[in-house]
């Protein structure tokens, strides 16, 4: 394939050389002069010009034009492609349209936010292994009635609490506590009064089935980091899509300019032959004949006024696309294309290009990334389904003493130590809930796989659709021109050939100048077509942006 470089500065060349095409508009004169290109200049933009391009010809052949009639068509003509002019004029390449594009869409904006908001999710996911620092303070005052000299009818308890808790990738929590207490009661047999008591508690408590595992518990971070991942293609998905609208939209503008110049082309030969009729209805032409040339000037000229239409419609869906403040929408702009469709023809190998797309497409990676995500989901439910067995071990040393320090030493010398063994088990009845989790899980494991294949195949097909259009539309080039050409040699001949212009003659020559229109739009279709089908192409092989040289940076994650 040709790089987008090679092809856009093609382009640029082809558009220089209508620069030169003086004799781009046929007239009603002399058939050397006016009806036949010249050798030097480029058939295909003979046949399809820019009205940018002609109109300063055309003012020039104003000043040059020796006879009243020639001035008279090339006014006429100039004033109709004038017509396509606006306050505001602003050149623009397909180059600076993408670089417009990728800096002041709004839509490339809104997608760049995603990869940076699923990065967040990954954070969330990992952060539930973070260790936790807590501490607990509390004081209980009571004065409370009693029966029993041996029980105490005032309490002042004072706790402070502190520790750390974590929690394992193997579903395991792990926390270590100490806690010093103050106590004071009213009970003459209390030997400390008050009391200070130190106690330093660590315990784990390990899952042995549901919960339990590195799978289980990293699953979480690992469909957060596919999620970001799939969000990433996603961006350069919509990044990707964006551009193939700009370059479409590009070259609608393009071929629309293109068949302004066309339809004024056709509309000014039929309205000079209409003149010249019109001239001599007193003599030998019959008002039917003036009628049916008028009813097909009248048809031409109101498709000119819809190919104008046809000019705005597609400014403004370009312009859209931008959203470059200097060229505001709601301002008058003529957009002034400057690139013209390539000719060159691109040699396709199409199984390369399915591997190429298999291997690049976006939709495939987030597809496969889908999948991945469903399976480790799927892991999840069927160990949420199991029971519940969780081991725990606690391990606490006490300390007691008329003050904290006392209470505290005795913790750190170890001479009261407690051990706390537990096991606990639980089982939903039926789990009904936990299996049908399961089973939604398997079902759409099977539905991610199931739409890989449907996007696997959309993608071949979709690859080999935009390589028959290319071999097709660069087919039709060729046949389009020489069509143009005969046609145009036809509307020649009749003009050399004419001993007299009588009605039928110049009926002769509207046909065969509408037949050269219609050619000349065929060959306009068949290029904007094939520059099409060329982004067509690499946008489904997901090579767009390497075609542009593009490289595209997300909102920072």
């Amino acid at each position: 394939m040709a790089d987008a470089t090679s092809l856009l500065d093609e382009g640029v060349m082809l558009t220089t050389a209508v620069i030169s095409a003086c004799a781009v508009f046929g007239q009603f004169n002399e058939v050397s002069k006016y009806e036949r290109r010249p050798d030097n200049i480029e058939p295909v933009n003979w046949h399809v010009v820019d009205p940018n391009v002609a109109t300063p010809w055309l003012q020039g052949e104003m000043q040059t034009a020796e006879k009243d009639r020639d001035r008279d068509y090339a006014k006429a003509l100039l004033k109709r492609l004038e017509s396509v002019e606006l306050p505001i004029q602003k050149e623009l390449s397909l180059k600076d349209a993408i670089r417009r594009a990728l800096e002041n869409s709004y839509a490339i904006r809104v997608q760049s936010y995603l990869p940076a908001i699923s990065t967040t999710a990954v954070v969330q996911a990992e952060a539930i292994f973070d260790a936790v620092y807590f501490m607990n303070l509390s004081k209980d005052v009571r004065d409370v009635p009693s029966a029993s000299q041996l029980a105490p009818t005032e309490f002042d308890i004072f706790v402070l609490q502190g520790g750390v808790g974590k929690r394992l990738a193997t579903g395991a929590t792990v926390q270590t506590t100490l806690q010093i207490q103050r106590q004071f009661i009213d009970l003459q047999f209390q030997l400390l009064n008050p009391e200070y008591t130190s106690a330093f508690t660590a315990s784990i408590t390990q899952p042995l089935l549901r919960g339990a595992g590195l799978d289980r518990n990293l699953a979480p971070i690992r469909i957060a980091q596919k999620r970001l991942d799939i969000s990433r293609q996603s961006f350069q998905r919509q990044v990707r899509e964006i551009l193939f609208n700009v370059e479409q939209r590009y070259w609608e503008l393009v071929g629309a300019r293109r068949q302004v110049s066309i339809t004024a082309r056709l509309v000014s030969d039929f309205e000079k032959i209409y003149d010249y009729l019109y001239k001599r209805r007193d003599f030998d032409v019959y008002m039917i004949q003036l009628s049916q040339t008028q009813a097909d000037l009248q048809t031409e000229l109101a498709n000119f006024y819809r190919v104008l239409n046809d000019v705005r419609d597609s400014e403004d869906r370009l312009l859209a696309l931008l959203n470059d403040p200097e060229l505001n929408l709601s301002e008058d702009i003529e957009i002034i294309t400057t690139d013209f469709p390539s000719a060159v023809e691109l040699k396709i190998d199409r199984l390369a290009e399915v591997q190429t797309a298999l291997d690049r497409r976006s939709e495939l990676l987030e597809a496969r990334w889908a999948i991945d995500v469903a399976r480790l989901e799927l892991g999840v439910a069927k160990n949420d389904a199991l029971p519940q067995l969780d081991l725990g071990f606690t391990y606490t040393v006490d300390g007691l003493g008329s003050n904290f320090d006392d209470a505290f030493d005795q913790v750190t010398q170890s001479d009261f130590m407690q051990y706390l063994v537990t096991l606990r088990f639980e089982v939903p009845v039926g789990n009904r809930s936990r299996k049908a989790e399961v089973r939604r899980s398997e079902l759409e494991h099977a539905q991610a796989i199931a739409s890989l294949k449907l996007q696997i195949e959309d993608v071949i097909r979709e690859v080999n659709f935009a390589a028959r259009a290319i071999d097709t539309s660069y087919l039709q080039i060729e046949p389009s021109l020489q069509s143009a050409e005969a046609n145009a040699d036809q509307v020649a001949a009749i003009i050399a050939r004419a001993e007299r212009k009588d009605f039928l003659t110049l009926n002769q020559e509207l046909g065969a100048r509408r037949s050269l229109a219609l050619s000349r739009r065929g060959l306009l279709e068949a290029l904007i077509t094939y520059q099409v089908a060329v982004a067509a192409l690499e946008r489904a092989k997901d090579t767009l942006l390497d075609y542009n040289n593009v490289q595209i940076t997300p909102i920072a994650e």
